[in-house]
Formats: C-alpha cells, sequence, structure tokens
C-alpha cells in the first residue's frame, strides 16, 4: 500500500497559522476597555454613562446587524465529522491515481471522527480507527492514519479558531476605547493595537464588514468575510484569506477560499459543510452531521 506524503501537511503551516492569529485580535479587541481613573468626577462619569460617543454608537449599531452564538445562547456543538478522503487525496498529491474503492480511501472512512466546537475556545476532536483485533493495520496504515490525524485536527481546529469570532460577535468591537474610528469614502475604519497584535476592519456603509486584517510577529494576515442574511442576522458563509509569515516577500503569501454552509439545530445555525481550498496545498470538503448543541 503506497503512504500518503505528509508534504500537504507541513504546506499548510502557513495558513493554519492565521488561524490563532485571527481569533487572538479577535479577542483581543473584544475585551473591555481599562477602568476609569479613579481620579475623575463621579459627573463626568455619570455623564459619559447617560451618553454614548458616536464611535460607541456607531458599533452598537453594527453588532446588532449580525448573527450572534453568544446572545443566541449557543455554548457548543458536537458533530461526527465526514471528510472527502479522495478529493482530500487527489488536491494535495498532484498527478497521483485515487480510483473511488482505493483501499487507502477505505482506511480512512473507517475512522469515526468526531468534532466537540466549543464557542468559548478549547475545541477538541476525537479520532477512532475501527478496531479490527483479527487484522491490524500494518506499519504503513499505521502512518498513513497518524499523518491524517494530525492533518484534521490541524485544519478542524484551526478553523474553529477563526470562525468563532465571526459568529459570536466579537470582531466587532464592543466599545471604542483605545481604537480609531475614522470615516472613510467608502464606509469606516477601525484600528487597535493589542499586546503587540495591531488589526484593522473596514466596515462599508451599510456596516458590513468587508475586510479584517491583522499584523503580528511580522506575520500578516488580510480576511474578506462574505455573509448571507438571516432572521436572526447577517451570518459568515465564506472567507478569502491571504497569509503572509514572518519572512515571507507578498508574492509568496498562501491563499486561501473558505465556505460555510449551515444548518438549524434547536434554533441554533452550526457548519453542515466546510470547503476549504488553500492553493497549492489542497482541497479540504468536511461534511458534519449527527449533531447535538449546548446551550
Amino acid at each position: 500500500m503506497h503512504r500518503i506524503s505528509s508534504a500537504s501537511t507541513a504546506r499548510l503551516t502557513a495558513a493554519l497559522f492565521a488561524f490563532s492569529l485571527v481569533a487572538a485580535a479577535a479577542a483581543g479587541h473584544a475585551q473591555s476597555p481599562p477602568a476609569a481613573n479613579p481620579s475623575a468626577s463621579s459627573q463626568s462619569a455619570s455623564q459619559a454613562a447617560s451618553k454614548p460617543s458616536p464611535n460607541d454608537e456607531l458599533l452598537a449599531k453594527a453588532t446588532k446587524l449580525y448573527y450572534s452564538t453568544t446572545k443566541a445562547g449557543l455554548n457548543s456543538f458536537t458533530c461526527e465529522v465526514h471528510p472527502d478522503w479522495r478529493e482530500i487525496m487527489l488536491s494535495t498529491q498532484p498527478g497521483s491515481t485515487v480510483a473511488a474503492d482505493d483501499p487507502r480511501v477505505a482506511l480512512f472512512k473507517s475512522v469515526k471522527i468526531t468534532l466537540h466546537g466549543q464557542l468559548k475556545g478549547g475545541s477538541s476532536l476525537d479520532w477512532n480507527p475501527a478496531p479490527n483485533p483479527e487484522h491490524p493495520p500494518d506499519e504503513d496504515s499505521t502512518k498513513m492514519l497518524d499523518s491524517m490525524h494530525k492533518g484534521t485536527n490541524q485544519i478542524l481546529l484551526g478553523f474553529m479558531q477563526f470562525w468563532t469570532p465571526f459568529v459570536d460577535g466579537s470582531v466587532i468591537p464592543a466599545d471604542s476605547a483605545g481604537l480609531e474610528i475614522a470615516k472613510t469614502e467608502k464606509g469606516h475604519r477601525i484600528h487597535g493595537d493589542v499586546s503587540g497584535t495591531s488589526f484593522t476592519e473596514l466596515l462599508d456603509d451599510s456596516l458590513i464588514l468587508q475586510h479584517f486584517d491583522v499584523v503580528t510577529g511580522g506575520a500578516i494576515v488580510n480576511f474578506a468575510p462574505s455573509y448571507k442574511p438571516t432572521d436572526k442576522g447577517l451570518l459568515v458563509n465564506a472567507f478569502l484569506a491571504h497569509i503572509q509569515p514572518p519572512g515571507v516577500p507578498p508574492d509568496q503569501a498562501q491563499e486561501m477560499h473558505v465556505e460555510i454552509e449551515y444548518q438549524t439545530l434547536r434554533g441554533f445555525l452550526i457548519p453542515a459543510k466546510i470547503n476549504m481550498d488553500v492553493v497549492k496545498s489542497g482541497t479540504f470538503n468536511f461534511v458534519l452531521d449527527g449533531c447535538t448543541v449546548n446551550q
């Protein structure tokens, strides 16, 4: 049996690095503002509380436009995951031949995969190969399973990291404290610096997020999200991302396309399909079913 090259997992490293950057930036600017100066007069504090700043009103107006798992009360979800193994193998090994009945595809399909998606962080993935005491996997099969386990774990947990801020509401800052907010010809620009991470958000005239850009540790990540309207607010359903790791020239930045289809379970919107195309690295499609949700 031919072994699956681990090169695809290595090529994904730069792209997956972006997920943690976006999550960190979103979490940082969603934090509460610093406490007020204790020397400030109670009269000033009262006036500030009774009259929100125009920037705070702008952010509050923008926040109301989007679907939020936090407002909906979704705490976590658990789903069985079914990767398109044949497509993954074909896309990560250009020129290879993979038949529908390829024994490697059958081997991967025998694994039960369960995603435990935690909206407040700490998501995890269960990877349980089907037990077969009479025919235990040989060394090559074991190595293939280990390689795919690591890659699948990175991709899905990475997805949870960058997807969550866009659906829990934290991608739009809670208030304007410490931020630069300026009117532009096409909408508004929000900029801030949090713990060494710089982020810039561009909203159009309708307060729809067009770009979310992060700079940290020499890495540059540019996200262009797309949204679909729902009766509960705008729901992110696609991303175009460019990831430029430290020391990598702009023309060698990694490009990633992500599409999300949703299912409704007990009134909550959670992923049903995740389609991820990392240019020159591979295509990674997953179906999520058999789900449960927790409030």
